[in-house]
């Protein structure tokens, strides 16, 4: 991939990132959020993560063309076709930064929060609102980053999840993640 063509698509994913962001804290204040404007009902925050001089030479990549995959489930579970395992190599931890997207929908005032895990465990953020309230007959392109500082050696399962907020359905179509590691 071209060094122009790969900066795009990153400037392109931040574009969508942030307007997702804006898009979910409007909703959320409007509908009896807690402070800050995320939902309550959320998983507890984790403190914050900085990751210097992360190293990724390796990346996995997995997608589902499928459209309508769904959930009423408020706890997570896997999207569809969406759980690859990674072997990370070196005989010491290293990071894990996964990018995902799909398009999202969450009719009526429905909420939707997608995450990704490693072996079942929450990276950070612990998780993103993907869509709400959304009030058009169409889908919209959504997508998020998450961040793994400590990941031993080894197999691991990466999984992309997804939850509805209170049990309405929500949907992803067309998800895909992308996992660098070393």
């Amino acid at each position: 991939m071209s060094k122009n063509r790969r900066r795009f698509l990153i400037a392109t994913l931040a574009g969508v990132v942030a307007a997702a962001g804006i898009a979910t804290a409007v909703y959320a204040a409007g509908r009896g959020a807690s402070e800050g404007g995320v939902a309550a009902g959320s998983p507890s925050a984790q403190a914050s993560i900085a990751i210097t001089n992360c190293k990724t030479p390796k990346a996995d990549f997995i997608s589902n063309d499928t459209t309508g995959l769904s959930t009423t489930s408020t706890s997570y579970v896997a999207v569809p076709g969406m759980t690859k395992t990674v072997t990370i190599a070196g005989t010491a931890p290293s990071c894990l930064i996964v990018d995902v997207s799909a398009f999202a929908f969450a009719p009526g005032v429905a909420l939707e929060f997608v995450s990704v895990t490693v072996d079942g465990g929450l990276g950070s953020p612990t998780e993103t609102q993907f869509a709400g309230d959304t009030k058009g007959a169409f889908a919209e392109a959504h997508a998020s980053l998450f961040a793994f500082p400590n990941v031993s050696p080894g197999s691991h399962t990466v999984a992309m999840v997804f939850r509805s907020f209170d049990g309405k359905t929500v949907f992803v179509h067309r998800p895909a993640m992308q996992i660098d590691h070393k």
